[in-house]
């Protein structure tokens, strides 16, 4: 059984990292692909306390990452599906340069094995010299040698800088790619399959912590009303609105997201229901404080309101269960009048 890996604890470098993924691809037998370097590259970095946790389960287990392992992680824990061809075709620009790198390594492992050749050749020959220009002249050649060997190392360090630069850029742009890929554009939060990555995930958090998760959905109160009467501007400025509603109340582990037209949702891991009702319930009173009013006359024109429904994880229940039951709590809140929040157990479902 392989020993797992702990993730470093302070903040190299990117060329720092790359070099200790690669080498841990190495040191296992790895092949070198984008796809796997991007995986080994977070895990290096420690970003993702969670991946972390997937790798070392799995390099535990079996010494190291199947092409199965690589698949699955990758998908659960760096790119989201819809962004899967954008990231092959930056991936694609990382090959060439992924490929250099372990070309260097291996050339710089042969330089030093030669290098130490020459240290032994020279030792063995000054056991037997006996003329001093025969020592001079061995000591001449370890000099060379020794030249050689700092002349290298130098070309080799400007090299892999240059190679740890870019990788660094195009990971950059793998990163901009899934977050375009997972943000609401007009809103800034996370979109639905943002949304349905994250409580997956926090599911099975929270299952295997033994604790609660609570989860928060807002539908906004007439809202086709407000896109009829005063046009697509203003409803978008109204999502705006609830959005930084949202975000707001949210902390720490929360996650906000819209996961319809002017449907929004808050994933509240460790959080049990009552806190959760009252999360919703600073979202509703938030809300209501950004009336519609017409800036020529200060005119109140519509109260901006939104319903809420609040479903908590049961055991043995699966996330699609909890979505539904917080869908049912919306209903309900929008048939008592909306401006509401309701969640599952209460008198009014």
């Amino acid at each position: 059984m392989a020993d797992a890996i702990d993730p470093p604890d302070d903040r190299p470098d990117s060329m720092t990292i790359a070099m200790a993924a690669l080498m841990g691809m190495k040191s296992r037998g790895q092949a070198v692909d984008p796809k796997s370097f991007e995986l080994w590259y977070r895990f290096a970095a420690g970003d993702s306390g969670l991946l972390c946790a997937a790798v070392n389960s799995r390099l535990e287990r079996a010494g190291r990452l199947s092409s199965d392992d690589i698949d699955e992680l990758y998908g659960a824990h760096i790119s989201p599906a819809d962004a899967a061809d954008k990231v092959d075709a930056v991936s694609a620009q990382m090959a060439d340069e992924i490929a250099q790198a372990v070309a260097m390594t291996e050339a710089a492992e042969n330089f030093a094995a030669r290098y130490s050749a020459s240290l032994a050749e020279a030792a063995s020959r000054l056991a037997t010299v006996q003329d001093r220009e025969g020592v001079r002249a061995i000591v001449a050649n370890l000099a060379r040698a020794t030249a050689e060997m700092e002349n290298g190392n130098r070309e080799q360090y400007r090299r892999l800088q240059a190679l740890g630069e870019e990788l660094a850029r195009l990971r950059r742009s793998q990163a901009a790619i899934r977050t375009e890929s997972t943000t609401d554009a007009l809103t800034g939060l996370g979109n639905r399959s943002f949304f349905d990555r994250a409580l997956e995930k926090s599911v099975t958090e929270c299952r295997a912590d033994n604790a609660p998760l609570t989860l928060l959905l807002f539908d906004i109160d007439h809202f086709r009303q407000i896109n009829d009467k005063f046009g697509h501007i203003i409803g978008d400025q109204v999502l705006r609105c609830v959005a930084n509603a949202l975000q707001e109340a949210v902390t720490g582990r929360d996650i906000a997201a819209r996961v319809g037209g002017e449907e929004f949702a808050a994933i509240l891991p460790g959080t049990p229901l009552r806190a959760a009702i009252e999360v919703a319930n600073q979202v509703r009173l938030a809300v209501m404080k950004a009336n519609l009013i017409r800036r020529s006359t200060g005119e109140k024109q519509m109260r901006l309101t939104v319903s809420s429904g609040v479903a908590a994880l049961q055991a043995g229940a699966s996330r699609h269960a909890m979505i539904e039951v917080a869908e049912i709590c919306v209903r309900a809140a929008k048939r008592n009048g909306g401006n509401a929040v309701v969640a599952e157990g209460s008198e009014r479902l």
